[in-house]
């Protein structure tokens, strides 16, 4: 039986995440093999503490692929998990190294990336693309080491070129919990977005947890936010529910209380945030259909300010 080869791209919570689950899935199955890919030239071995959702404690000795390997060439699937604004340059690296009929996972926050995705691949016939988004929970604790702190759905979907492999999707569906294979993928990524967009760029503007956006002085502010997104969305084909979008958003501030938002860390740890690909995109793709966004300009333009005032500060 010829083993198929995974590689997953991306070393943060997320990234360590799905390859863990991934690779105890695999462990049962010789004909699934998976590698995380470096930035590196050269291939390397490493030791990954994984603890899952049990608190039990696994630590793993991977195979991490080089930019310079070989075995790039012998991948059937690279799932990609690093920050939204990474996405187009690696790409453009990573492509030309792959096999020709080699398929490609987007996974991560906000949208926007799949347009220039797209383009890169008309250049490759044989491979495809397929976008996804997550809410399963995952801490890094140090570089090597990652925390499963919750269970959530994965959402996964064909978006262009050749279609997923029936054994891949067979092994993803096997390894990944909760996980939903959707047809109509863009659909579902708005209606993260949507989520994104209420509650990450306010936690980190206000300088809060999640959970505090329930409170009464934000409530104009998302409904707000959550109608320009439905009617940009609505402009590009994407029919949602204003009402069923606000339930959502107010379901995952109370579920995700005590987190602190990606975007909130980004700023507090002053790095660079996804904000062009979150309210960004609803900014982008409303200038394209003439609509005005006011709460999500405000949005982008004051996270570009606290960017800015973290450069300085490093200065």
């Amino acid at each position: 039986m010829t083993t198929q080869k995974i590689g997953v791209i991306g070393a943060g919570a997320i990234g360590q995440l799905m390859f863990n689950l991934i690779a105890t899935q695999a462990n049962s199955q010789t004909s699934t093999a998976v590698y995380l890919i470096g930035r590196e030239p050269s291939s390397h071995s490493n030791t990954l503490q994984f603890t899952d959702l049990s608190q039990s404690r696994l630590n793993r000795t991977v195979t991490v692929l080089g930019q310079n390997s070989s075995e790039l060439t012998e991948l059937d699937l690279v799932i990609i998990c690093v920050k939204a604004y990474q996405v187009n340059n690696l790409l453009c690296d990573l492509l030309p190294k792959l096999a020709c009929h080699c398929h490609i996972i987007l996974l991560h926050n906000g949208m926007g990336t799949h347009l220039n995705a797209a383009k890169h691949l008309c250049g490759y016939p044989k491979m495809g693309l397929s976008l996804a988004t997550t809410s399963q929970g995952a801490l890094r604790n140090a570089q090597w080491q990652v925390t499963h702190t919750g269970n959530g759905q994965t959402t996964i979907g064909h978006y262009t070129g050749q279609k997923l492999a029936n054994s891949l999707i067979d092994c993803l569906s096997q390894a990944i919990p909760e996980l939903l294979w959707h047809t109509e993928i863009i659909t579902a990524l708005w209606q993260k977005l949507i989520i994104n967009c209420a509650i990450n760029p306010l936690t980190a503007i206000f300088a809060c947890k999640n959970g505090q956006l329930a409170e009464d002085r934000f409530a104009k502010h998302i409904n707000m936010i959550v109608k320009e997104c439905i009617e940009v969305a609505k402009a590009d084909g994407i029919s949602l529910s204003l009402p069923a979008s606000i339930e959502m958003v107010y379901k995952v501030i109370t579920l995700t209380a005590n987190n602190i938002s990606s975007m909130y860390q980004d700023i507090l740890q002053q790095r660079k945030t996804e904000i062009d690909y979150i309210s960004g995109y609803v900014v982008e793709r409303a200038a394209q259909h003439q609509i005005a966004v006011p709460a999500n300009v405000n949005n982008q333009q004051s996270i570009k300010a606290l960017e800015i005032a973290n450069r300085s500060n490093a200065t």
